[in-house]
């Protein structure tokens, strides 16, 4: 049992590494452009994913927490919006958690793999873009409904991001050794 959990925790090491290393590749891939934003989000997704289905859902959380707090040490995102970026992440990591405690072998089965990750995505969408509604209606004193309509927009990334993660995952897990996800080579 106590190796098991030294597993688990430097296996969440180490993708909470990557997912910093990811984030290191914004200035490599040109800073804030719209390119690096869909390359790196869609990495950080895809270790989210992975954490939650490899590991289990506290290092999903754990991914979840340091990505965004990272990303605001880059000045890639606003402080405000931490929180709301955290709880966006966390759902699209509880529903990947689930799916894989429903299935140990992480063999992909496409068309409720799809459903989950589409599930997880526009809650994280919908909570993201809740969370900049607000912020930014406190922040200008603008209408909330203006302000919701800009946000809707700008948080677009986090679906398209969210699903290549999906789609990436899906076929990354059933590739990845059994010695990874904790499992007896039988």
């Amino acid at each position: 049992m106590k190796s098991q959990n030294t597993r688990r925790m430097v296996t969440t090491a180490i993708l909470i590494a990557l997912t910093i290393v990811f984030q290191l590749l914004r200035p490599v891939l040109g800073g804030t452009n719209i390119i690096s934003t869909y390359i790196i989000g869609s990495l950080v997704n895809l270790v989210l994913i992975l954490a939650a289905c490899v590991v289990g859902l506290w290092s999903g959380v754990a991914v979840a927490f340091v990505a965004p707090l990272f990303a605001v040490l880059q000045n890639h995102a606003q402080l405000p919006m931490v929180p709301w970026i955290i709880a966006g992440n966390v759902l699209l990591v509880i529903f990947f958690a689930l799916w894989a405690k429903k299935d140990k072998r992480l063999q992909v089965e496409w068309v409720r793999w799809v459903i989950i990750g589409a599930i997880g995505t526009v809650l994280k969408y919908a909570v993201m873009t809740l969370g900049m509604t607000l912020v930014q209606t406190a922040a200008t004193g603008k209408a909330f409904g203006v302000i919701l309509g800009v946000a809707a927009g700008a948080q677009f990334v986090q679906i398209v991001t969210a699903l290549i993660a999906m789609v990436l995952g899906g076929i990354i897990l059933p590739m990845l050794p059994a010695s990874i996800v904790g499992q007896s080579s039988k």
